[in-house]
């Protein structure tokens, strides 16, 4: 009995000495990534809020897709002695082949709404890169920023840069931005910059 076990373990040993080692396989396919749902709040009296998002996409390899979505975002404040900042960061993703590669930098917002009021926020997007003839497309979010009164100040920042697509072409969109302050003490700064993919 205990030669047979002796001669079943040294059988078994055979075979994995001579099996491949696992590895990961490249596969053709789908990659997504998404930022989460955000949201981060403080809403009201002696109020502070603070929020930071990195989102970064994947590899598809063959004909796939990597699509990244720089999350939902948003951050509020409401009121009182305010402040909120707000920072997000979406890099693209690579997609060889066919593949192609998109990067959302996120739906954005960004309140802070009255008395003591500030708001901040700063949107970076990268797009991702696409070997073959392949697209890359990067859209700068939807952005918003507000700040709605009493000692406002609102100050948004948008950087969206183009990713790369070798035999393809790409395609870089700016955002939606938009950026207020309305009224007593305000004061509403925004600037974007959009560059161009290769």
């Amino acid at each position: 009995m205990r030669s047979m076990f002796l001669s079943g373990f040294a059988a078994l040993g055979l075979i994995v000495a001579i099996a491949p080692p696992a590895a990961a396989q490249d596969v053709g396919g789908i990659s997504i990534t998404r930022g989460g749902g955000n949201v981060n709040t403080a809403a009201g009296v002696r109020s502070q809020a603070g929020q930071a998002i990195t989102t970064v996409g994947g590899a598809a390899f063959g004909r796939g897709q990597a699509i990244t979505n720089g999350g939902f975002n948003r951050n509020v404040a409401a009121g009182a002695l305010s402040l909120a900042t707000q920072d997000v960061t979406t890099t693209g993703g690579t997609a060889y082949g066919r593949g192609r590669v998109i990067a959302n930098g996120g739906l954005n917002s960004n309140v802070a709404r009255g008395f003591g009021s500030t708001a901040s926020q700063s949107v970076t997007t990268l797009g991702g890169t696409a070997f073959g003839r392949g697209q890359s497309i990067a859209n700068g979010g939807f952005n918003s920023n507000l700040a709605a009164g009493r000692f406002s100040q609102a100050d948004q920042q948008i950087l969206t840069m183009g990713g790369a697509a070798g035999a393809g072409r790409t395609l870089t969109a700016g955002g939606a931005n938009r950026n207020a302050a309305l009224g007593r003490g305000s004061y509403a700064g925004q600037q974007v910059v959009t560059i161009g993919g290769q």
